[in-house]
């Protein structure tokens, strides 16, 4: 109980210093124009939906700051090897970090790590989330949220569900649901998403969650079904298929998020020149159909919106892994 209200008052203080002592509420600097090239680190391999991300930005990013917008892959180490480059970094703008929930949740997963993700790092914005789905083998009986739960209700651990890894946020809205709905079901890790689809669709595991770019397809094509989508709305690309909010649980999301952070002693006047372009860059039409057709729901906040969100995230996904007692390897 100690360690969860020190990490609640730890992400209030963070909100605070973050609007306050970085200059969200300040008056306007000089617009800071870039000299040099800007590197923007993608924790992860190539072709996936971050990487995706900045490369569909980059010409566009190059237009508006007049220097090119350089994609380096780093991964390993659960994001922490691109991160902590960039949190250990020159703080001049120049040296970036597009992540996704891995950053939210490593800082309860991990009892330490190299960086300071509070100190270390700060937002610039939150790009966009993909939501994700509930997707089941066509065989198993549960045809709704509802009968899926109550199957897990009557026959606990007899449900095994696959996400790409120990800690995800797969996995942990997995966690979170069982934590709202009193349910027991056995996690089985996989190291991607294509491994984790072919077992639900062979039956080898029962259900997933799943990001619904990847899940449409099968469910389009009768191989696995969808019962629920973890978002606020129903996914354009599943129309039919109802929201957990619609069937029980309002509030609750599951999602692959993305975010740009910076070195945490960047200069305001630098941070705020990128999340000007940033967004911008987001809400162009081209930019939004390219990453609509990813399943990528455009949120392209503020600096201050950002904040909030990451303090709020953190917080919650502290609660999971408290709950569900994960440990890493």
């Amino acid at each position: 109980m100690r360690s969860q209200r020190l990490f609640s008052v730890r992400m209030a203080g963070f909100a605070a210093a973050l609007c306050f002592g970085y200059g969200f509420a300040a008056p306007a600097l000089a617009q800071w124009t870039p000299t040099q090239p800007i590197h923007v680190v993608v924790p992860y391999g190539a072709g996936g939906t971050a990487d995706i991300i900045a490369r569909t930005m980059s010409d566009h990013v190059k237009e508006r700051l007049g220097k090119a917008f350089i994609i380096d892959n780093r991964a390993g180490g659960a994001t922490q090897v691109g991160t902590n480059s960039v949190a250990k970094a020159n703080p001049d703008g120049y040296t970036i970090l597009l992540v996704a929930n891995t950053y939210l949740i490593n800082p309860s997963l991990f009892k330490t790590l190299p960086y300071d993700s509070l100190k270390d790092l700060t937002p610039i914005t939150y790009a966009g989330v993909t939501p994700h789905a509930i997707v089941v083998n066509n065989n198993f009986p549960a045809k709704t949220l509802k009968e899926l739960l109550d199957y897990a209700r009557a026959h606990p651990g007899k449900i095994n569900y696959g996400s790409v890894g120990i800690g995800t946020s797969f996995q942990l809205g997995t966690e979170e649901l069982q934590k709202l709905s009193g349910t027991k079901m056995v996690h089985v890790p996989y190291k991607g998403m294509g491994p984790v689809l072919t077992d639900v669709m062979s039956g080898n595991i029962q259900m997933a969650f799943a990001t619904t770019p990847n899940a449409a397809p099968l469910v389009k094509a009768g191989k696995m079904r969808a019962i629920a989508i973890a978002g606020p709305t129903r996914d354009p690309q599943l129309p039919d298929v109802p929201t957990v909010a619609e069937q029980g649980y309002p509030g609750f999301e599951s999602n692959s998020g993305y975010l740009f952070l910076a070195p945490g002693a960047t200069p305001a006047a630098v941070l705020d020149r990128l999340n000007a372009v940033f967004v911008e860059v987001l809400k162009l039409p081209a930019v939004r159909e390219t990453l609509t057709k990813q399943g990528l729901e455009i949120k392209a906040t503020t600096r201050a919106e950002t904040a909030a969100f990451i303090a709020r995230e953190m917080k919650r996904y502290h609660d999971v892994v408290v709950f569900s007692g994960i440990k890493t390897q």
